[in-house]
């Protein structure tokens, strides 16, 4: 394990004492699942890329979602991938869910030169979402990406999103996989939700 990984599940560790410290929270609230979100990418100062989705409810505690993320890496290195997939969450505790979902995706990667890979597979992802504060959330997801040719790789992303309204939130993610680190800043706008 490379010591970014260890950093970054070491950051991750906060959460195996979440259901004592969401519990604490006042009062119990559902996290939304009805939103269409945007960021932009950070892979160095002068590189990035795009990325925008979808998810929706479909039936009490499962959800269905599609994503397109395409960003640069170190300037000369393409890498996309477009998801679509579905997942399902617990309520473990109060403001704190554990979800587990399931994508299939299409993932590119590109190098300068001929050795470009193009491939479809599967993205199992695991992981936690609960309310800091009222307006505060935060996740951990763990996820094993087998949608490139070259095997299968271990991606953790760590998150937040501060809720200007209850229509809207800011906030941004860090994905660190055996590559790069990649940071993503946007919005999300939630379909469904009262003021």
């Amino acid at each position: 394990m490379t010591n970014k990984k260890l950093i970054a599940l070491l950051s991750l560790s906060p959460f195996f004492g979440a259901p004592a410290a969401f519990a604490q929270q006042p009062a119990d609230k559902p996290l939304p699942y009805n939103f269409a979100h945007a960021s932009i990418a950070v892979t160095e100062l002068d590189t990035g890329g795009l990325e925008g989705g979808v998810s929706f409810t479909v039936a009490p505690n499962l959800h269905v979602f599609a994503s397109y993320q395409d960003w640069e890496i170190n300037s000369n290195v393409d890498r996309s991938i477009l998801q679509v997939g579905a997942g399902y969450h617990w309520d473990i505790a109060q403001n704190l869910d554990l979800l587990v979902g399931l994508a299939f995706a299409d993932s590119t990667f590109d190098p300068p030169g001929p050795a470009k890979s193009d491939d479809t597979g599967l993205i199992l992802s695991a992981g936690l979402r609960g309310w800091l504060t009222d307006t505060m959330e935060l996740s951990g997801t763990i996820l094993l990406d087998d949608s490139l040719e070259s095997g299968t790789d271990t991606v953790l992303e760590l998150g937040g999103q501060y809720y200007m309204s209850n229509q809207f939130s800011l906030g941004g993610r860090a994905r660190i996989d055996e590559n790069d680190t990649t940071l993503f800043f946007g919005g999300r706008f939630y379909f469904g939700r009262g003021n």
